[in-house]
Order: structure tokens, then sequence, then C-alpha cells
């Protein structure tokens, strides 16, 4: 379990997200969109090189030795993903053999090593944590009713930390109850029993999915640079 007094946190492997095809940004494959002079999976890999026992990244079939040459060192195992976020996600739970797991995908370039640490610690106790950010504005339905008001609801964020046995029951459960549809982790972290505690999130941990997002991302890597030179 996490020891806030050590360099990384005991047994916990990162299983980071990478398979995605980037069809909305138009880019390619979105792990290798380059930020800052590194590609979106290379800043990932950095993030838990001092955090994590070990790294499992899950990538497209047909970029598999891409990623392999690009990342590929002792402790990293590249893996294929799965057709769905959903089963990239199971492919990579499958896989992890640490107690603590933490998930993160490479559409979050500025989430931070001090904010990983604090939901590891955050997780002990309920079995799960993740960030999130309070909602600010309304939100409606498409056809205008209001649902939230500002402050109602959490925005989600990533990494997520999580008991890797709880999930691996709650995924026997849920296959046992030929349960339909595609259940978010969290959900089928519940089906454990495991109820995610949120952390605070924030409004710097952006995802990545469209172009203006990534002109965002370059100007605060941009303005980073500019703070750090002053």
């Amino acid at each position: 379990m996490f020891d806030a007094k050590a360099r990384k946190p005991q047994a916990a492997q990162a299983l980071i997200q990478a398979a995605g095809g980037g069809t909305r940004l138009g880019l390619g494959p979105k792990a290798f969109v380059p930020l800052g002079g590194q590609t979106l999976l290379e800043r990932s890999i950095t993030l838990f090189r001092d955090i994590a026992e070990s790294i499992l990244v899950a990538v497209p079939a047909a970029d598999f030795e891409r990623a392999r040459a690009l990342v590929g060192a002792p402790g990293v195992t590249i893996l294929v993903g799965g057709p769905t976020r959903s089963d990239t996600t199971r492919k990579l739970i499958g896989a992890a053999t640490a107690p603590w797991l933490i998930l993160h995908d490479v559409v979050h370039p500025f989430a931070t090593t001090a904010s990983v640490r604090q939901l590891l610690d955050a997780a002990r106790e309920p079995g799960a944590a993740a960030p999130g950010i309070v909602n600010t504005e309304y939100l409606y339905r498409r056809d205008g009713e209001i649902l939230h008001a500002p402050g109602d609801v959490l925005v989600g964020q990533k990494p997520v930390v999580f008991s890797s046995e709880a999930v691996k029951r709650a995924y026997e459960r849920l296959d046992a109850a030929d349960v339909s549809g595609d259940p978010s982790l969290l959900e089928v972290l519940e089906i454990a029993g495991i109820r995610t505690a949120f952390v605070e999130g924030s409004a710097r941990n952006i995802k990545i999915t469209s172009l203006e997002d990534l002109e965002l991302a370059e100007a605060m890597v941009a303005l980073e640079r500019l703070r750090s030179k002053s």
C-alpha cells in the first residue's frame, strides 16, 4: 500500500490507455500526437517513472512496434488494446499483477506526480479514488431541460487508483450477471461494493479530444516554459 515516505508507492502498477485511434482529433493515433517535444504517450510514461513499480501500455495493434521503439524499456510492457475503451481497460487490468492499479489515459497530459500520490493515499480505505472538479455551469438535456445547477455535480478526471483484487472480483460478478451495455470502471467497482472517493482535481488537467484542446495544451506548455525562464 502507499507509503508517503517512500519514493514509489509499494506494489502499484500504472495502466495507460493509449489504444485510441484519435478520430476526433484527426492526427492519427492519439498516443503519438506531439506536445511540447514529446508524444502524449511519452509524457504519460514520464509521469509514472518514479511512482509506479511498472507500467502497462495498451496501443493499437498496428502501432505495437512503433510504441515499443518509442517507450519500450525495462519496467514498461506494451500490449495490444481492445476494440473499445472498456475492452482495453479490461485487458490492462487482466495483465496487471500489483495489488494497487493506476489507470490513466494519454489524453490527460497534465496530471502531476503530486496528484497521483494524493490519489494513492486517498484510495487506501475506500479502495478507489479519482480526481474531480465541480461543475461551474448549468447542465442541460438536449431538449433544454435543466439537469444540474452549478456546483451540483463533479466532472471526473484521470488517473483513477483502485484495488486490483476488488476490480477483478467485480468483473467476475459482471460477467456472471450478464450485464448489458458498457459500464464505466467506477460502475464496475460499485459492483464489488467499492464507492470511489473523489479528491479535488485541477482545471489544468484537461482532456485532449479536439484540435481546440490541443491548441490549449500547446499554449499551456508554452506558458510553463516562459515561467520557468523568468
